[in-house]
């Protein structure tokens, strides 16, 4: 069995490329399997769906391997994303949403099952990222529809700062699979740029023929949620620009 793993944080486009993949006839991509299940039972739970033992999953994740015919799929996988929570103390490591996740535990389990494919999706642009997740949380909506165009939010600097801290080092640890894994490392704003070519590329990454893969255009949403640039859409913009610039925190550390 041909697995595969979309890793990496929240807000990073793994939605859509995870759709994108699944346009191919040979792949199923899954959604989220392990983000509503007990923390000790994530792993049994993906082990179980990678083998084509849908049962343990959610039923609206079942409908959907079902929908996808996924049990005459080559090859499968499914998205597992983490927290970049910024209720931490001494380090990220010890925040209470990495622990329910159970990042370190995956890593292992992933290093011991090294013919499980790594897609890790990366956003670099940290400014880009916090709009994105205070834009979304403060409407409520986390894929697809577009945000009001008056939408306009203040982000909490001191916050911003732990959250991004954590990102980069959530993403550091996913990026160590590459010593154990097939791994691939995507951007998203290579991807957010030219779906297609990302898409083709991940699934070359997986051993499958993008040719045979339906025109993604008509398939996935062009247009971003946002239609303003992040300056307008965050009321104290120059303050965090300020406050990331000078840790060095603008761009993520895997840059």
């Amino acid at each position: 069995m041909n697995n595969f793993l979309i890793v990496g944080t929240q807000r990073t486009g793994s939605s859509a490329l995870g759709n994108g993949i699944g346009l191919h006839p040979n792949v199923t991509c899954g959604w989220e399997w392990t983000l509503r299940v007990a923390p000790w039972r994530a792993i049994s739970i993906a082990e179980a769906g990678l083998a084509k033992k849908f049962n343990s999953l959610t039923q609206a994740d079942q409908d959907h391997m079902a929908k996808s015919d996924a049990s005459n799929s080559a090859t499968l996988g499914f998205r597992k994303l983490f927290r970049s929570s910024n209720k931490w103390i001494v380090h990220p490591k010890y925040s209470p949403a990495l622990l329910l996740d159970r990042l370190e535990a995956h890593i292992n389990w992933l290093r011991k099952s090294s013919q499980i494919k790594i897609i890790h999706i990366l956003r670099e642009d940290n400014l880009g990222w916090l709009t994105s997740k205070a834009l979304s949380k403060e409407s409520g909506l986390y894929f697809g529809e577009p945000y009001a165009d008056d939408l306009a939010v203040r982000v909490d600097i001191r916050e911003a700062v732990k959250r991004v801290i954590a990102k980069d080092w959530v993403d550091s640890r996913l990026a160590s699979l590459r010593q154990s894994n097939p791994y691939m490392l995507i951007r998203y704003e290579e991807f957010r740029n030219n779906n297609a070519e990302a898409v083709s590329r991940a699934l070359r990454f997986l051993g499958e023929d993008p040719v045979v893969t339906p025109p993604i255009e008509k398939h996935m949403k062009a247009k971003p949620q946002s239609r303003k640039d992040v300056r307008e859409s965050v009321t104290n913009f120059a303050e965090l620009e300020a406050a990331l610039s000078v840790r060095g925190l603008l761009r993520s550390t895997m840059s």
